[in-house]
């Protein structure tokens, strides 16, 4: 089995994607599968709370740069290998074009379009050809099965085009759904938690002005936020001009740190613009905590509107309900028990499974 990734186990911008890859190849490993994992070259970080991840079995081949990757990673496997039965195609925004020099022999894992992503990574005109190839051409030429994370999100992808697109939820790690349930002391301040990447995707300027309006004298509503990435000295600067020293920012935890973290939180927080799913919201929700977040696609699979949390249309959205739920502990205690049952139906075991399924009915393709 070979797995083309832009990053790869241990790459310092890692994110959701190369989690999600994570927990469903090691699983393969486990089950026998040899896995090679070719991906770029991994950059020297800048990113201080940037930490290495074990490959877990997995072989590793790197090639090519950042965005040279996408060529070099093609070119090397019809040159000289490897070569497995199949070729699963992580797509992150720029295309392997693996249906074409694989043929029946390719699976793709697409989480979600990358539509405003585009104009946030890079500069035009760059960002509107990258746009106009993701939503124009890689659809006509991804006739292999797509699978992706929700369904709300396999509604997405066949509106734009795709043709055979599957859907396999993501798991929850035991150490999350084992964890005792979260506990809230009515007199001591609500604590939101937000975790995730510090890119500007996830709207983490417009998240600190959400909370900053939900202060009011005598009664703080205090921020966690876990996570690195290249904005971290922007939020620093942020919360040093407000003074907003309900702000903590722990960087990158531990996995228990993590667990923790959820423990004492009231409600997990997302003013994110784009959402494969939102692994983080099923993650808090197993430690009983229910979500407040945009109504994204990725957010509509994690997230029982109304049940297990709330979306909200805009970032300025999260103020009102977010007190309004802290106002009504019934309610918040009522979605907690409902978000921890909806996240123990959710298993990376099953999700491997499921995916591998898949790669089994393309190996029976490839050889008709």
């Amino acid at each position: 089995m070979v797995v083309l990734s832009w990053r790869g186990p241990g790459d310092p911008d890692a994110g959701g994607s190369e989690l999600h890859a994570r927990e469903i190849l090691r699983r393969w490993v486990e089950m026998g599968v040899d896995v090679t994992v070719v991906t770029r070259r991994p950059p020297q970080s800048e990113d201080a709370d940037a930490v290495a991840v074990p490959s877990e079995g997995l072989s590793v081949v790197h090639t090519g740069g950042t965005y040279s990757v996408f060529a070099s990673a093609p070119a090397r496997m019809l040159a000289r290998g490897p070569r497995g039965d199949v070729t699963v195609e992580i797509l992150n925004g720029v295309p392997f074009w693996s249906p074409l020099w694989r043929r029946r022999r390719s699976v793709v894992w697409l989480h979600h379009m990358h539509t405003e992503m585009w104009a946030q990574t890079l500069p035009r005109p760059m960002s509107d050809i990258g746009r106009w190839v993701e939503s124009t051409i890689v659809p006509r030429v991804y006739g292999t099965p797509v699978v992706t994370l929700s369904h709300p999100g396999a509604d997405e992808l066949r509106h734009r085009g795709f043709r055979d697109v599957r859907v396999v939820e993501p798991g929850i790690a035991p150490r999350f759904l084992t964890a005792a349930p979260a506990a809230v002391d009515p007199g001591e301040p609500p604590r939101l938690v937000a975790v995730g990447r510090l890119a500007p995707v996830k709207r983490w300027i417009e998240l600190l002005m959400a909370v900053e309006a939900m202060q009011a004298p005598g009664r703080p509503v205090l921020l966690d936020i876990v996570g690195g990435g290249p904005m971290r000295d922007e939020i620093d600067t942020w919360c040093r001009s407000r003074n907003a020293q309900w702000v903590t920012c722990h960087g990158v935890v531990s996995d228990s740190r993590l667990v923790e973290i959820y423990q004492s939180a009231t409600l997990v927080v997302s003013a994110s613009s784009s959402e494969g799913w939102g692994m983080t919201i099923t993650e808090a929700a197993a430690c009983g905590v229910p979500a407040v977040v945009t109504d994204v696609v990725g957010h509509r699979g994690a997230v029982v509107d109304g049940r297990t949390g709330m979306l909200v249309p805009t970032p300025r959205d999260l103020t009102a309900t977010v007190l309004a739920l802290l106002d009504d502990r019934q309610r918040l205690g009522h979605m907690a028990s409902a978000a921890r049952e909806r996240a123990s139906s959710l298993s990376w075991e099953a999700a491997a499974v499921a995916h591998l399924d898949i790669v089994r009915e393309r190996v029976a393709d490839g050889h008709r």
